[in-house]
């Protein structure tokens, strides 16, 4: 499965490690947007992207709902997929790639 990740681009695996740093909190697209380069449709298209990735038949991140001030979707990571802890070596393994 974490072997899987390395298929991810590097926004992805950007955009997962924030999720990973969150735990089992649940995200807003302005706090991605505070952590990330990423804005408006490229940011979306990510998400959209992570949320048909597809592990064991069940996405990486789910939708939870919208934010109240907003109206975007609120996400959290599925937890039953992958350790967190394991998930975070593998992603900052490959981030430093492309350092």
């Amino acid at each position: 499965m974490y072997n899987r990740l390395s298929h991810l681009s590097y926004h992805q695996l950007r955009i997962l490690r924030v999720f990973l740093q969150a735990g089992k909190q649940v995200i807003t697209l302005k706090q991605l947007q505070q952590k990330t380069p990423l804005k408006g449709k490229p940011l979306g298209a990510i998400l959209s992207s992570l949320s048909r990735t597809r592990f064991r038949g069940s996405s990486l991140i789910v939708p939870v709902g919208k934010d109240l001030h907003t109206q975007t979707l609120r996400w959290t990571l599925n937890h039953q997929l992958l350790d967190i802890s394991k998930a975070q070596a593998k992603v900052n393994q490959l981030l430093k790639t492309y350092a």
